[in-house]
């Protein structure tokens, strides 16, 4: 069978997108995520998004999303603007808010216009960002895991845990530019039996109300962007007093605005990149 996929990123975290019938996409899960998201064999990606089009509960969209390793996160905030994006595109319009089902219950994306045609700017409603991880989420010790000071840069100065639907560990350091994450975020992951999204941040020297982030995604490893990891990062750098309520989070691949709540709100850009047919 052929699909035709769209790919799309949220400042450098990237997405291959399949719309269509429940019906259709039943046969589509963790072993496609494997083969089109692999960079060198396949299309390459950080994850599938599959969008389901049967509006059932009037909603627009229900959302399952793969990891490149095929397994399957709760949520991802980067994810769902580019899952909207797609939508729009389908719909021909670049103006749309979406209810959207995900694993972690309903979200609303608000889709606008962004500075050029390929480009949307997305607001996620996020939820609450919760203390976690959840109680199927439970923690391991997680003193040091094995970890020397030049890998982690710093003993972190504080550090949190935080479930947007998916888990996250922010870690306050000194220079989040100077932890090693591809060697601290497997080791600090590795001490959460369920895993673990772990995010090294500072306050933005010279900036107010901003954070710069280093990220370590569960199931995908060192990205360019998390939008769940930098909603978790806003709430605790709110709560520990380093940031009002509007935050600039600055990421790798760029930067997302958060705004601190009872319920969050994330805003951020989603560009479409290419349409691709494969075989199943």
């Amino acid at each position: 069978m052929t699909y035709r996929l769209t790919k799309h990123h949220g400042l450098g975290n990237d997405f291959l997108v399949l719309l269509g019938p429940a019906a259709e996409l039943a046969g589509v899960g963790p072993d496609h995520a494997l083969r089109w998201c692999d960079r060198r064999r396949g299309i390459g990606a950080d994850g599938l998004l599959l969008g389901t089009l049967d509006g059932r509960d009037g909603h627009d969209l229900e959302m399952v999303l793969y990891n490149s390793d095929g397994s399957r996160p709760e949520m991802s905030g980067n994810g769902i603007r580019c899952l909207a994006q797609a939508e729009a595109d389908r719909r021909g319009t670049a103006s749309v808010e979406l209810k959207v089902t995900t694993d972690d219950g309903l979200r609303t994306v608000a889709v606008s216009p962004g500075p050029d045609s390929a480009t949307v700017v997305a607001a996620v409603d996020m939820g609450p960002a919760l203390d976690g991880p959840r109680p199927d989420r439970q923690r391991g010790p997680t003193e040091g895991a094995g970890l020397t000071a030049a890998q982690l840069a710093a003993e972190p100065l504080r550090q949190r845990t935080l479930d947007l639907g998916n888990p996250h560990l922010v870690l306050l350091v000194e220079d989040p530019g100077a932890v090693v994450v591809t060697a601290a975020g497997p080791a600090w992951e590795a001490s959460f039996s369920a895993g673990m999204n772990v995010h090294a941040v500072a306050p933005t020297p010279g900036q107010a109300d901003a954070v710069t982030m280093a990220i370590w995604e569960r199931g995908a490893g060192a990205t360019q962007a998390c939008g769940t990891g930098a909603t978790a990062a806003a709430r605790a750098a709110h709560d520990w007093g380093l940031v009002g309520p509007t935050v600039t989070v600055h990421m790798p691949g760029g930067d997302v605005q958060v705004e601190v709540g009872e319920r969050m709100t994330l805003r951020g850009p989603a560009v479409r990149i290419a349409t691709v047919e494969v075989e199943a």
